[in-house]
C-alpha cells in the first residue's frame, strides 16, 4: 500500500527510451486512452469536487468517531491506538483514492485536452502522500505496544527507549515517504537527491564521530541496562544519583549537589558500580585498644563487640559478623569487626553504626578497657 505508483509496463517498439510509466496506481494505462470531448465540462467539475469533499467529510467524520471509540479501549491501549490511527489516516486517504478512481472514469476527456499525464501524476503523488500519512499513524500502533511493555518493567530507561526510537522510525517513514513522492513526479531528480543524501550521510559521519558514538552509547546503556533513572551509581571518580539519559550524555547529581554530564561513549565503557541496586551494606571498622591492654582484657573486649553485634539490626543468617583481634600495632592493639546490613539502606546503616560505636565505647569502658589514642607511647 506505501507506493502509490505501480511498476511500468513494456514500453512499445515504437516509444521513445524516456516516455513515461503507461500504468499507474488504479488509473491504470494511460497511453492507448481514445481522447473523447465530454458533453459538459461543468458537470463533471462539479460532480468530481463533490465526490472529493464527500469522501474528506466521510474521513472527517469517521476520524472523530474513532477517536472517540479508541478512548474506551482504557485496559487495550494497543487497540485504542490502532482506531485512532486508523482515524487519522482516513481524511486523507478516502479523498486520494476517490479521485483516483474518477481520473480513471475521466481518462478519455483528460487526453482530450493533454492533461492525462499530468492528471495521473498529481493523483499517484497525492495518493502517495496519504499513504506515507497513513504508516506515520499507524506507527502509534507498535509503540503502544512497546510502551505497554515498557511499563510492565521497574527500569525507567525502557520509556526512554520507545520514544527514542519512535522517533527515529517516524523520521525514516517521512524521509522514505518523501523521496517516493519525488520520485513519481521526476525519476531523475529522485536519484540525484538520493546520491546527494548518500554523500551528506557519509560526510556528517565523519564529522560526527563523537556525536554518533555518544548516540551508540546511550543505546547500550539502555539495553544493558546498568542502572536506571533514580539509581546511585560509582563511576570511580564520581558518585551520585542518575537525574537523566539523553542522546548525548547522562546527567548525575553528585554527593555535593553538583550536576555532571557525562558524554554516553565514555559512560558506556566506564566500570560502573550500581549502589541502589546492591542486596546490603559491608560496613568494618577497627577499635584501638591501648597497647599495654592484658591479653584477657583483649579477649574481654572482642566478645563484648561480638555479643553488641549479634543478631544486630539488619542482620542475616547467611552474613553472620566478624569479630577478631587484627594486629599489635606500635600504638595499639587492633580488633577488627566487620558486619552486613541489610537491606542497602545508607542512612539507616549509619545511624545503626552510630549506635554500634556508641555502644562499644560505654561497654569497654564499663569494663575498664581504655581505647587508644593515635600516637601513644608503646610503654607508659
Amino acid at each position: 500500500m506505501f507506493f502509490a505508483q505501480l511498476a511500468p509496463a513494456a514500453t512499445p517498439a515504437a516509444a521513445p527510451a524516456a516516455a513515461a510509466p503507461a500504468q499507474y496506481f488504479i488509473i491504470g494505462d494511460v497511453r492507448n486512452v481514445i481522447a473523447k470531448a465530454p458533453e459538459d465540462w461543468g458537470s463533471i467539475a462539479v460532480h468530481v469536487i463533490g465526490y472529493v469533499a464527500l469522501a474528506y467529510a466521510a474521513g472527517w467524520l469517521a476520524d472523530k468517531v474513532l477517536r472517540w471509540i479508541s478512548t474506551k479501549f482504557g485496559e487495550s491501549p494497543v487497540a485504542g491506538a490502532f482506531v485512532a490511527a486508523l482515524g487519522k489516516a482516513l481524511p486523507l486517504i478516502l479523498p486520494a483514492y476517490v479521485l483516483l478512481f474518477l481520473l480513471k472514469d475521466n481518462k478519455p476527456y483528460l487526453a482530450h485536452i493533454g492533461w492525462l499525464d499530468f492528471a495521473a501524476i498529481g493523483g499517484a503523488f497525492l495518493c502517495s502522500i496519504a499513504h506515507t500519512t497513513a504508516v506515520y499513524h499507524l506507527l502509534a500502533v507498535p509503540v503502544a505496544w512497546a510502551q505497554k511493555i515498557a511499563d510492565r518493567t521497574d527500569n525507567k530507561l525502557d520509556d526512554i527507549l520507545v520514544p527514542m526510537f519512535a522517533t527515529v522510525i517516524r523520521i525514516a517513514v517521512i524521509l522514505v515517504g518523501a523521496f517516493k513522492a519525488i520520485s513519481i513526479v521526476d525519476p531523475k531528480s529522485s536519484d540525484a537527491i538520493l546520491g546527494l543524501l548518500a554523500g551528506a550521510v557519509v560526510g556528517l559521519a565523519f564529522a560526527s564521530q563523537d556525536t554518533i558514538k555518544n548516540v551508540f552509547g546511550a543505546v547500550m546503556l539502555i539495553v544493558d541496562q546498568p542502572f536506571t533513572l533514580g539509581d546511585v551509581i560509582n563511576i570511580g571518580s564520581h558518585e551520585g544519583k542518575v537525574e537523566s539519559l539523553g542522546l548525548r550524555s547522562t546527567t548525575i547529581m553528585l554527593l555535593d549537589g553538583q550536576r555532571l554530564a557525562i558524554p554516553n561513549g565514555d559512560l558506556a565503557t566506564r566500570p560502573i558500580v550500581n549502589l541502589t541496586r546492591r542486596d546490603f551494606i559491608r560496613a568494618q571498622d577497627i577499635v584501638h585498644l591501648e597497647p599495654n591492654t592484658p591479653a584477657d582484657k583483649v579477649a574481654e573486649a572482642a566478645e563484648i563487640i561480638r555479643g553488641l553485634l549479634a543478631n544486630h539490626e539488619g542482620a542475616r543468617p547467611s552474613h553472620p559478623p566478624l569479630v577478631h583481634v587484627h594486629e599489635f600495632g606500635e600504638w595499639a592493639v587492633n580488633v577488627r569487626l566487620m558486619y552486613w546490613y541489610h537491606p542497602a539502606v545508607g542512612a539507616k546503616q549509619l545511624d545503626f553504626n552510630q549506635q554500634l560505636l556508641l555502644r562499644i565505647a560505654e561497654k569497654l569502658q564499663q569494663a575498664g578497657i581504655r581505647i587508644a589514642a593515635q600516637g601513644n607511647p608503646q610503654n607508659r
